[in-house]
C-alpha cells in the first residue's frame, strides 16, 4: 500500500523529467520591493516553477506611484502579472488583491522575505495532493516565544481563528479552500489566520532553515492591526458578558433598594448618602466601562462589513496574459464560439 510519503516521491520524479501539465499554479506577493536582489530572486523562482510545472502565473500588488520600476520584470519572465494598488492600502488589503486576481489550482500568497527559507514548489504540491491549507512554519520552537504566544492564541481561538506567532505568512491552498476563505466576513484576517472551521484542514509545512524573527517592534503597526481585527471578532463575546454583567447589576440594585428600604425602615441612625453614593459610583463606573468597550467593538465589526469594498482597491493591472489562451495553444486545441460544438481539434 503506497503512503503519501510514497505519493510524493513518485510525483516529484514525474515532475522532474516533465513539467506537469494539469494544473496551473499561481505565486503571489504583496511586499515586494524593487531591488536588484529581488528581482533576482523572482527570476530564479521562476525558472524552478518553469522545470515543475508547466503553466504558471505569479502575481506582484505593488503601489501606483513607482510601478514602472517592476516593468522590467514584465519582459524578462513570462506570466507574471503587476497590479497597482493605492499607496495607503496596507499590507493585507494586498494580500487580499492578490488572492482574488489569482486563477491558478493551487494558490500561495507568499512573503518576499521569505522566499529564501521556503520551498514553495513542495508546499504547492503537498497542498494540492492533499486538499489542504499549507501554512509555513518554523521547525525550532523557542520557549520563550511560545510562552508569549499564548495570550495570543487564546485570543485568538476565542475570536475564532488559528493563531501562532511560530507560524510564517506564507500561505498555499487550492481554488476550493480558497474561494470559502475570500467569503469569511474578513478574508483579510483569514487570509493570515485560518479560522478555526472543520472544512478547512490545515496542515503545517515546517520550515528546517533559520527563518529570522524580525521581533516584537518590527512592522509594529501591521500586528496593531491584526490584535485590533482579532479584538473585533471577539464583540460577541464581550457583548454577552455585558449582557450578564448588566442583569447581575440590575439583581444587586434591586437587592441593594431592598436593604436601602430596609435600612430606612428599622435604623434611626444613617450616614448622610456616603455608602449609598460610594457604591453606585462604583458599580455605575464598571458597568458604563465595560458597556463602552463592547458596544465600539461591535459597532466597529458593523463598520468593518459595511465599508467592505475591495474593487475600488485596484488602480490598474499593468499587463495582462491570456494563460488560457497559451494552455490552447500549447494543448492544439481549437474553441469554436460561433458553432454549437464547444472545442474541436486542429489536427
Amino acid at each position: 500500500m503506497l503512503t503519501l510519503d510514497d505519493l510524493m516521491g513518485n510525483t516529484n520524479l514525474t515532475i522532474n523529467s516533465k513539467p506537469r501539465e494539469d494544473i496551473l499554479v499561481s505565486i503571489c506577493f504583496s511586499d515586494f520591493p524593487a531591488t536588484k536582489a529581488a528581482f533576482a530572486a523572482i527570476r530564479d523562482l521562476a525558472q524552478r516553477l518553469d522545470s515543475h510545472f508547466r503553466f504558471r502565473e505569479i502575481i506582484l500588488v505593488v503601489d501606483e506611484n513607482g510601478y514602472e520600476c517592476y516593468l522590467p520584470l514584465v519582459e524578462q519572465i513570462a506570466d507574471i502579472r503587476v497590479f497597482t494598488t493605492r499607496q495607503n492600502n496596507n499590507y493585507y488589503i494586498r494580500r487580499l488583491i492578490a488572492a482574488e486576481e489569482a486563477i491558478g489550482d493551487v494558490v500561495i500568497i507568499g512573503s518576499f522575505d521569505e522566499i529564501t527559507h521556503i520551498d514553495f514548489i513542495q508546499m504547492l504540491e503537498q497542498a494540492g495532493v492533499q486538499n489542504a491549507i499549507v501554512i509555513a512554519t518554523r521547525s525550532d520552537r523557542h520557549s520563550l516565544r511560545s510562552w508569549l504566544s499564548t495570550p495570543i492564541i487564546a485570543l485568538g481561538r476565542a475570536a475564532g481563528f488559528k493563531v501562532n506567532l511560530n507560524n510564517l505568512q506564507t500561505i498555499a491552498m487550492p481554488r476550493s479552500l480558497l474561494n470559502q476563505v475570500l467569503l469569511h466576513s474578513d478574508p483579510e484576517l483569514a487570509l493570515r489566520f485560518p479560522p478555526r472551521d472543520p472544512r478547512l484542514p490545515l496542515i503545517y509545512f515546517y520550515v528546517d532553515s533559520s527563518v529570522p524573527f524580525k521581533g516584537v517592534f518590527y512592522q509594529f503597526k501591521r500586528r496593531v492591526q491584526l490584535i485590533q481585527k482579532l479584538l473585533v471578532y471577539m464583540a460577541p463575546i464581550l457583548l454577552m458578558i455585558v449582557s450578564l454583567s448588566s442583569t447581575v447589576l440590575m439583581l444587586l440594585g434591586l437587592s441593594y433598594a431592598v436593604y436601602t428600604l430596609g435600612v430606612w425602615v428599622f435604623l434611626d441612625n444613617i450616614a448622610p448618602g456616603w455608602l449609598t453614593t460610594s457604591f453606585m459610583l462604583s458599580v455605575s463606573a464598571t458597568f458604563i466601562g465595560i458597556s463602552i468597550l463592547g458596544l465600539s467593538l461591535g459597532l466597529q465589526q458593523v463598520l468593518n462589513h459595511v465599508s467592505k469594498n475591495n474593487l475600488d482597491k485596484i488602480a490598474n493591472e499593468v499587463n495582462r496574459i491570456d494563460l488560457f489562451g497559451k494552455m490552447a495553444s500549447d494543448l492544439n486545441v481549437d474553441l469554436n464560439r460561433d458553432g454549437p460544438h464547444p472545442v474541436k481539434d486542429r489536427t
